[in-house]
């Protein structure tokens, strides 16, 4: 299990470093188009494309994985201060459990996608270049994929703390 943990946060870890990488290039590569067509009228006719299907998609998905596991997901907790910690812990595991689905569910048919455009060779045809992007369609499954392994490596951590609870509780009533 702890292999399967440290497995899970390195290929969180790695996406979402491949997610900064992406917003970097994407910074550099919109000021050298916005440079080259200021100082010398030249402009990269696929610097759009390229940002939409590529860096964008790299920086929404890939991260959910690693936001997930660092409990860094926008939520939000309206009754969270009334519930006791019992009780949150459940609520917690309840919607991770559901969140995996929802994942899981996304992955597959996002993965399914993927392999219809990869099979059609998908391409963007601009002025006078077809530019291949069937590959940018396997970042959204990759992503949703390890959000779903996420989901469930902390719903099982949530699970193996209320088990030690409830063990340690019920051992220390039945001492006394």
């Amino acid at each position: 299990m702890i292999f399967l943990v440290k497995l899970a946060v390195g290929l969180c870890r790695g996406l979402s470093l491949i997610g900064a990488v992406a917003v970097v290039l994407m910074m550099l590569h919109v000021s050298l188009d916005v440079v080259l067509l200021n100082l010398f009228r030249l402009s990269m006719n696929t610097t759009p494309e390229i940002v939409a299907r590529y860096y964008m998609v790299a920086v929404a998905f890939l991260p959910l994985g690693w936001l997930t596991l660092r409990n860094q997901m926008i939520a939000v907790e309206l009754l969270d201060f009334a519930m006791s910690r019992p009780v949150r812990l459940v609520s917690d595991f309840v919607i991770y459990v559901i969140a995996a689905g929802v994942y899981a569910v996304m992955t597959y048919a996002n993965w399914l996608k993927a392999l219809r455009e990869a099979k059609s060779g998908a391409y963007v045809e601009l002025v006078s270049v077809q530019m291949p992007v069937w590959h940018s369609y396997f970042l959204v499954p990759a992503g949703f994929a390890l959000a779903t392994l996420a989901c469930v490596l902390m719903a099982l951590a949530i699970l193996s703390v209320s088990i030690g609870q409830t063990l340690k509780t019920t051992t220390e009533s039945d001492e006394t």
